[in-house]
C-alpha cells in the first residue's frame, strides 16, 4: 500500500512539472507597472526568465538574453526576465538593469510565486511560450553556448508562426 501511494505521488509530482500552458499569473514590473504573463504572450512568442542577483549563471545568460531580444524583436518575440530576488533587494534589480542597459522587460516576483506555479525547477529557468500561452520549451540553468540553443527555439517559433499566417 506504501509504494502505491508512493508511486502514485511522484506520478502525479510528474504530471504537475509537466504543464504546458501558462496559467493566470498577474506580474509587478520592474517600472511599477502591473500586467498578466496572458498579455505579455498575446502580443507574440515570449521568452520567460527566472533569475536573481545572487544567481552568477543567471547574469551571464542576461546579455544573451538582451542580444536575442534586439535580434528578434522586430518579429513580435519578447523576453521577459523575472527577477526573484527579496523585495529588500528591488532596488539593487533595478539599479543592475539600468547598468547594463538592458532592453528586455523586467518583472519583480519577491514571492516566488510565477516560479512555483511554472515549476521552476533550477535556476535560471527558462520557458519559450506561444502567442496562445502554450509552454513549446524548458531549459534548467546555464552554460555558455546554451544561448544557441535558445536562437535555434526562437527562431523554431517565429518560423512556425510565420507558416500560419
Amino acid at each position: 500500500m506504501i509504494r502505491l501511494i508512493v508511486f502514485s505521488g511522484l506520478i502525479l509530482n510528474f504530471l504537475i512539472a509537466q504543464i504546458d500552458q501558462i496559467p493566470v499569473i498577474k506580474l509587478k514590473l520592474a517600472d511599477g507597472s502591473e500586467t498578466t504573463l496572458e498579455e505579455i504572450y498575446h502580443t507574440g512568442p515570449v521568452l520567460i526568465d527566472f533569475w536573481a542577483l545572487w544567481c552568477a549563471p543567471c547574469l551571464k545568460a542576461m546579455r544573451h538574453l538582451d542580444d536575442l531580444q534586439e535580434k528578434y524583436r522586430v518579429q513580435g518575440f519578447t523576453i521577459l526576465g523575472i527577477n526573484l530576488d527579496t523585495e529588500r533587494s528591488q532596488s539593487k534589480v533595478k539599479s543592475y538593469i539600468r547598468s547594463k542597459g538592458y532592453g528586455f522587460t523586467v518583472a519583480l516576483d519577491p514571492s516566488q510565486e510565477s516560479y512555483r506555479r511554472l515549476n521552476g525547477t533550477a535556476m535560471p529557468f527558462t520557458l519559450l511560450v506561444n502567442s496562445t500561452g502554450k509552454i513549446v520549451y524548458r531549459h534548467s540553468g546555464y552554460v555558455p553556448g546554451d544561448e544557441k540553443i535558445f536562437e535555434t527555439e526562437i527562431q523554431s517559433i517565429l518560423s512556425s508562426l510565420e507558416q500560419s499566417q
